[in-house]
């Protein structure tokens, strides 16, 4: 008798760009949780190396990092064939409309301003993204 064995599911996989790294733990601990596998990037030039190398699934950006920006970062994204049909999340403290405008403008899949949103909601977001 055969056994076929079906191929393992590959693991999700979701690239935190974010200087904050309490933060940046939190999400990396609650995605980890739900069997995404995720990586930190503290800084823009890390983050867009990163994009390349760990090939994520999802990014969530925050804006104001070190080094190139998250306006940056998105700008080079969609300007990147191998890159730009990737989900970016933006997840900044920016909340004025014209950095929501711009971001989006820079193809940022989804806005969100830390302060108007729980980790939980944010998890689920990525979550629904993954699935779908």
């Amino acid at each position: 008798m055969t056994c076929i064995m079906e191929p393992a599911k590959a693991k999700k996989k979701v690239l935190i760009i974010e200087d904050d790294e309490s933060v940046a733990r939190v999400y990396k601990i609650k995605l980890e949780k739900e069997g995404v596998e995720s990586e930190i990037a503290m800084d823009g030039d890390v983050g867009f190396k990163l994009m390349k190398e760990f090939d994520p699934d999802l990014v969530i950006l925050d804006l104001m990092i070190p080094g190139r920006d998250g306006f940056w970062i998105l700008d080079q994204v969609r300007k990147s064939a191998e890159l730009r049909d990737k989900p970016i999340l933006v997840l900044s403290n920016l909340g004025q409309e014209s950095d929501k405008t711009k971001a989006q403008g820079l193809g940022a899949t989804e806005y969100l301003v830390k302060t108007n949103v729980s980790i939980k909601d944010v998890i689920d977001k990525i979550l629904a993204y993954l699935r779908a």
